[in-house]
């Protein structure tokens, strides 16, 4: 696989190294100034967009014009133009706010969990996530993705958000639902920003074999992966989430 790099930042950096370990290539990096138009799109197999979320769009359309299938992890801008944009181009577009294995099954055991203390009003849903003093965007898009999940399930109340920007915390999300005398916890701790690299590199292995015509999602990579180990061993509301080339614009 010969990957495009667009932001050699630290998260570049570690994609780079991990696309290595793995047998791929790096075909180019990118600066956020560079001209994506000089782009080859037959040199690269896939580009890696992990910019910044006022450079992001203009990075993801300039690479899905060209023809190039997109994994963006950049957060803090809306992706529903450049979603458009690959269906109308039929371009592989897969943009997640977060890379994190763990993140993923935590956001569907709090999805589970909502929907069980829906009925239950005294157990009160609310979110703590921090992240390094670096980070810009607050309340971070992994936590609006997961308080999401839990308001879905509860006719779409609000679930407040306490953010904290402070030291080098890669990432921690703690899903609380307090109740009068006990309460649940979800909690997911990130040790290193490698998880996310690994993640989004193994998405964009599976987004080039499978070319999907369209946007699709870090839950459709997942499903996919499910679904190769054996179809009977998905539960049934799994078996049901929308498949590759299906996320709506």
């Amino acid at each position: 696989m010969r990957a495009l790099v667009v932001g050699p930042g630290k998260m570049g950096k570690t994609i780079g190294s991990i696309l290595a370990a793995r047998g791929h290539s790096v075909a180019r990096e990118v600066d956020v100034g560079d001209l994506l138009t000089e782009a080859d799109p037959a040199a690269a197999d896939v580009a890696f967009e992990f910019t910044e979320p006022s450079a992001a769009e203009a990075c993801v359309t300039a690479l899905l014009s060209l023809g190039i299938p997109v994994v963006s992890g950049t957060t803090g801008w809306d992706p529903s133009a450049a979603r458009r944009l690959a269906l109308a181009k039929g371009v592989a577009f897969l943009h997640s706010a977060n890379f994190s294995l763990g993140i993923a099954a935590a956001r569907r055991a709090a999805a589970a969990v909502s929907r069980l203390l829906a009925p239950f009003p005294a157990y009160e849903p609310g979110m703590v996530e921090r992240h390094h003093s670096a980070k810009k965007d607050a309340p971070s898009g992994t936590a609006k993705l997961l308080a999401a999940e839990v308001s879905a399930q509860r006719g779409g109340a609000e679930v407040p958000i306490v953010s904290l920007r402070h030291g080098g915390q890669p990432g921690e999300h703690t899903i609380i639902f307090e109740g009068p005398d006990e309460s649940l916890e979800i909690v997911h701790r990130a040790r290193s920003r490698a998880l996310f690299a690994a993640g989004a590199v193994a998405a964009a292995e599976w987004l080039v074999a499978a070319r999907p015509p369209g946007p699709v999602s870090f839950d459709d990579f997942l499903d996919a992966a499910l679904t190769s180990q054996g179809e009977g061993n998905a539960p049934q509301g799994e078996r049901n989430r929308p498949q590759a080339g299906r996320e709506q614009p």
